[in-house]
């Protein structure tokens, strides 16, 4: 075989040898050429731990240093260079397997950016949850006069969302709205349950609920106005709207 013949023989066995797919006079060839164009780890590392997520019984996020990791392996073109009688490669990661990896994170929504959008997980909720509590949004007061929505809350599951309609966009840099969860059986202070923003534009905006405590009775939710990153404690100056039984 000639040079580009052997590139390429090594390249496919390289790929097969990190995925567990060599038999045994493959994986003798793919020593034999490996003496010549060497072989890159990181691959191993990398399909180990695709391996690992792939077999999980729930899919998690991909790990950011593994995402960081495979888009590092794409290089344009495979950089080869002569380095003391021996060709030496750069950053040359075979596309066929950076392919199938990423297919794979595609197919399972591993990739961080693939996260199903809170429309789709509150209905997610509704529909796995039969704890879950729907309780309606008024105003409190004559600024956010038109504001409604709703808050979905699942004891169970420890997870809620809050749909919101007609309140008024923020802008982070000054304020940012930030939701109480009142529970009277844990504690008689409030349960931070997230600091939010609300975007310009028609529509409702439905938003996630990141308590930072377990409330497992909640008698209701308060959204005020604070300052950018939120508070340990309001002192509900400005309270948006409230939700309660």
């Amino acid at each position: 075989m000639n040079f580009e013949e052997r590139w390429s023989r090594f390249e496919e066995l390289d790929a097969g040898r990190a995925l567990g797919d060599l038999d045994a006079a493959e994986l003798a060839e793919w020593q034999e050429l490996s003496r010549d164009f060497g072989s890159d780890v990181g691959l191993d590392h990398l399909a180990g731990e695709m391996e690992a997520l792939l077999t999980m019984e729930k899919p998690q996020a991909l790990p950011p240093e593994l995402a960081a990791g495979l888009k590092q392996q794409f290089s344009p073109t495979p950089v080869v260079e002569e380095k003391r009688g021996k060709v030496m490669l750069g950053p040359w990661l075979g596309w066929a397997v950076a392919a199938c990896l990423l297919g794979l994170l595609m197919v399972n929504n591993l990739l961080p950016d693939k996260a199903p959008p809170a429309e789709q997980l509150l209905s997610a909720l509704l529909a796995a949850a039969p704890d879950a509590k729907r309780l309606s949004f008024s105003p409190a007061g004559d600024a956010y006069a038109a504001t409604t929505g709703e808050v979905v809350w699942s004891d169970s599951r420890q997870e809620g969302y809050m749909t919101l309609s007609k309140i008024p966009a923020n802008d982070p840099t000054k304020r940012q709205y930030q939701l109480w969860i009142v529970d009277p059986a844990r504690d008689e202070i409030p349960v931070d349950g997230g600091v939010f923003n609300i975007p310009a534009g028609p529509g409702p905006v439905v938003v996630p609920i990141d308590a930072k405590l377990a409330v497992h009775n909640p008698a209701a939710f308060v959204i005020t106005l604070e300052q950018p990153g939120g508070v340990v404690k309001s002192k509900q100056e400005v309270v948006v709207a409230l939700a309660k039984f």
